[in-house]
């Protein structure tokens, strides 16, 4: 079972563009989460969080040096590197197909990867739905050595190998990338991007998780929601179990039992007749 990758206080953003001239732009868009970049931040739309611009090799803020986000700044290089030379434990192809050709016709689609460390020596496009199957605390690295694509409208899914252990969680997912990740309008990618370049989206589509980079961030009417660590929580605390109904309250004693009715008097003797009269003598 390979370790889940270590991504330090970068974990502390939703988007990082680590370079001194690297800057993030996004245009209507939905972020949760603090953004940093080492140039400028242009971000019009709804963000809950923290922003972190700077101009040079310096963080600041207010005129003061930031540690938080240069200190995440190396974190996330330290997590680059340290993903960059993890040995692959599953497949390791020279094909730049990830999941299924298109059209999708022959291998059956989606594909499905189990948990390990895979590696593309090349470019890497999905084509199709990728589909994660596990459990919360399995780990799936995808290593590409240059550009990763995931096509208009295709997503990365978690599913449940165990429906009473629950799914994948999207912190247990890495998309390493040394080039550029490119997402098609509407695509949907789970887990944490780390790209040696850029991370472009298409308009409409959505990160649960991070997208951290050296270069630009560039998210036109998109999404990136890094509160699912709320959700793995949920994932690994078990639901305590419903409380005890409590018992019924006591029946009342029961009345002693009646006695039985005492029989009636019996009816009194009729009176006896009263005595005839002598008879007359006769004349």
């Amino acid at each position: 079972m390979c370790s889940r990758a270590d991504i330090g206080t970068a974990g502390n953003f939703a988007i990082l563009a680590a370079g001194p001239t690297a800057y993030v732009v996004a245009i209507a868009s939905s972020v949760t989460g603090s953004i940093g970049a080492g140039a400028a931040i242009t971000f019009t739309g709804t963000h809950t969080g923290t922003s972190y611009p700077y101009g040079g090799t310096l963080a600041t803020v207010n005129g003061a040096p930031d540690s938080e986000l240069n200190i995440a700044i190396a974190d996330f290089r330290t997590a680059y590197n340290a993903v960059k030379t993890r040995t692959a434990t599953g497949a390791v192809t020279a094909s730049s197909l990830m999941g299924c050709p298109e059209p999708q016709t022959v291998p059956p689609c989606p594909i499905v990867y189990t948990p390990g460390t895979y590696e593309w020596l090349g470019v890497a496009n999905a084509y199709s739905d990728i589909v994660l199957v596990g459990g919360p605390d399995d780990v799936f690295v995808f290593k590409i050595k240059g550009f990763f694509t995931i096509a208009a409208l295709k997503e990365v899914r978690l599913v449940a190998a165990d429906a009473s252990v629950g799914p994948p969680v999207e912190s247990n997912v890495v998309w390493h990338a040394e080039n550029y990740v490119t997402m098609g309008a509407g695509a949907v990618i789970r887990g944490t991007i780390l790209s040696g370049a850029a991370i472009s989206f298409g308009a409409g589509a959505k990160v649960y998780g991070r997208a951290l980079c050296e270069g630009y961030v560039v998210i036109p009417a998109g999404l990136v929601d890094e509160v699912y660590n709320l959700k793995e929580i949920a994932a690994r605390t078990p639901s305590p179990p419903p409380p005890s109904p409590r018992p019924p309250p006591p029946l009342p004693p029961a009345p002693p039992p009646s006695p039985p009715p005492s029989p009636a008097p019996p009816p009194p003797s009729p009176a006896p007749p009263p005595p005839r009269p002598p008879p007359r003598p006769p004349p």
